[in-house]
């Protein structure tokens, strides 16, 4: 056999990529290099052996025709469900599809997933788009996409079956836990998402939401604080809640523009190495405008890194309910044949040296949604309770002053 794997190999050198070469990538989202301690680690890659040979056996002795691309797809994502939910492999095209959506651009249906326990669970549904318009919820169940139960499939597939024109449609079986699980037709669009969002409630009171932490999400929130102030705001309303999160030195930087100085996270590796992210000087901050922050289940990663930062510098106040509670980092690691791998490489800790996974954040005024006010006129009881308690934050701030300029 070993003539068989010399030819194999070379004809597939995909496999070497794999196996062989993963300890020297470069990662993006500023993922560090290997320690002392990692290169330490000797792996016995002959061990490899059974895998090639179970190949070379599929591909010359298998009864049908087989995908040599599938069979590696496969191979991969096996390797990578095995260790972590969050991990996954993504071929040239899925990669180049993740990559358009952080640029705010995708067919589909706007949502956004992620595997618990392993099931494939909503994290939030994206404002305005269709899974928002037919009533998806963050921690709605996916049981089944046009009928092919999701135990099945890789979240990645989930994503692409999801994924089309517009003007297609999905069928969703989503179970909700307290009725029997329903199937929902969705209408498939191009999604536009307007990652940062401003408006003035009151004469006083500004309001900040904020979609996704995509690339300079920090200083579009920066300039939307001077904005909204310029108008008048004398407290600003940071909505969170449904906001899956995305790029961690983003997240650090919204924060940052709260914050006067120290730490807004700890990111630790496998080897406890500790990378410590601080309040990003070269932001214009505002450490003493009213803040509250409006989370929700749908609130996780990034937001749960600004939201962790602001409860423990009691900087602001917290409302609405427990975040989602994902409380680890992932690298995306490009190979070279234009496909890429999304590895969890590190866990992340509040300034307070929590670790929020599984966990979340809580509000310090848990307030749940009332979804059917909200689906029958709009209206919004978190927000309106945001509102009233940033009236009286405003209140209070002012009298001090005038009491302190009176002394």
């Amino acid at each position: 056999m070993d003539k068989f794997r010399k030819k194999f190999f070379n004809k597939f050198g995909i496999l070497i990529l794999v196996v062989l070469m993963l300890s020297a990538l470069t990662f993006t989202a500023g993922a560090a290099a290997n320690s002392s301690k990692q290169a330490e680690q000797k792996v016995d890659y002959t061990k490899a052996d059974a895998f090639q040979d179970v190949m070379f056996l599929l591909q010359n002795y298998y009864v049908e025709d087989v995908d040599f691309e599938t069979l590696i797809e496969g191979a991969i994502n096996g390797m990578l469900n095995e260790v972590d939910r969050y991990s996954y492999f993504m071929n040239a095209s899925e990669y180049d599809e993740m990559q358009e959506e952080y640029e705010g651009h995708y067919g589909g249906i706007g949502i956004v997933i992620t595997m618990r326990d392993n099931k494939l669970t909503i994290v939030s549904p994206i404002k305005d788009t269709p899974g928002e318009k037919a009533g998806l919820r963050a921690g709605d169940i996916i049981t089944a996409i046009d009928g092919q139960e999701t135990e099945e499939i890789s979240q990645r597939k989930a994503v692409e079956m999801m994924r089309g024109e517009e003007g297609t449609e999905v069928i969703l079986t989503i179970d909700r836990g307290d009725d029997s699980p329903f199937d929902q037709k969705i209408t498939r669009k191009d999604i536009e998402v307007s990652y940062v969002e401003t408006e003035m409630k009151t004469e006083q009171i500004g309001y900040i939401s904020l979609a996704q932490f995509i690339e300079n999400v920090g200083s579009d929130v920066e300039t939307a604080v001077q904005d909204l102030k310029a108008q008048g705001a004398k407290g600003i309303i940071l909505d969170l809640r449904n906001n899956p999160g995305g790029l961690l030195n983003e997240a650090v930087d919204v924060a940052s523009v709260f914050l006067e100085e120290g730490v807004v996270v700890s990111v630790r590796q496998k080897d406890e190495t500790e990378r410590v992210l601080e309040v990003n000087q070269d932001l214009e901050t505002d450490t003493e405008i009213p803040l509250i922050v409006l989370i929700n289940k749908g609130s996780a990663s990034g937001s749960e890194i600004v939201a962790g930062a602001i409860k423990d510098y009691n900087r602001g106040k917290l409302i609405g309910t427990t975040t989602f509670g994902k409380g680890v980092v992932q690298s995306v690691v490009p190979l070279e044949d234009g496909s890429a791998v999304s590895l969890t490489t590190a866990r992340y800790y509040t300034p307070a040296g929590n670790y929020i996974h599984q966990k979340g954040i809580k509000a310090d005024l848990n307030i749940e949604l009332d979804l059917e006010a909200a689906q029958a006129d709009g209206s919004d009881n978190q927000l309106a309770k945001a509102i009233a308690e940033m009236e009286n934050m405003i209140f209070v701030r002012d009298f001090q002053k005038q009491k302190a300029a009176g002394e």
